[in-house]
């Protein structure tokens, strides 16, 4: 009984870990390619699917005056075609603008994860990132994205400030409600996990 539990955990375990996607860090050349000299990197992989080679990048660009900051975040899915050509899949763009108190537009990047979690051959790429202009400890908006092949969805909410009664703000969209249970299920332990802060 004891050599059955031991076999059922490890199979159990390269289960879970077959849905990880392997990821490397683009090539410095590569990156040159895709990022402008103004951007601030957060994450640049590279990693493989049914559509061959993926490039994910992740910049913020800032813009800042004497009065006010206005920050862009850019998360970007590029894939490499035979002739080497990058083709952009999905772009993210967001932005805060000219904030005069502490501009917080930032990715989570602790919240990455690149799987395959309904094995379809197609990497699901999701990720978290806030935005807000605030002076204290109010909540700001907080938002989830999930891409695949190009397709789009995502949570949009607010964050919550630990110690504090604030109303909690949380609205999958019509794209994420049809997505398969388990990665609904990632995507909603992630929010749990990232929408608390201080």
């Amino acid at each position: 009984m004891k050599k059955i539990s031991i076999i059922f955990s490890i199979l159990v375990s390269f289960s879970s870990f077959s849905q990880q996607v392997v990821t490397k860090k683009i090539e410095p050349s590569i990156l040159r390619k895709i990022v402008s000299d103004e951007a601030i990197v957060d994450k640049a992989l590279t990693f493989e699917d049914k559509n061959g080679k993926n490039y994910l990048v992740a910049t913020i660009l800032q813009n800042r005056s004497d009065e006010w900051e206005t920050k862009t975040i850019l998360v970007q899915h590029y894939i490499e075609k035979s002739n080497k050509e990058l083709v952009l899949l999905r772009q993210i763009t967001d932005k805060e603008e000219h904030c005069e108190f502490d501009n917080d537009l930032q990715l989570l990047p602790e919240s990455l994860r690149i799987t395959d979690l309904d094995k379809n051959q197609y990497a699901e790429i999701t990720f978290m990132y806030k935005l807000g202009c605030r002076s204290d400890v109010s909540p700001i908006t907080l938002k989830l994205m999930v891409i695949e092949n190009g397709n789009k969805a995502a949570i949009r909410g607010n964050t919550i400030p630990r110690g504090f009664n604030f109303a909690k703000e949380k609205v999958a969209d019509g794209s994420f409600k049809k997505l398969p249970k388990i990665i609904q299920d990632q995507a909603n332990k992630l929010w749990d996990k990232f929408a608390p802060e201080f």
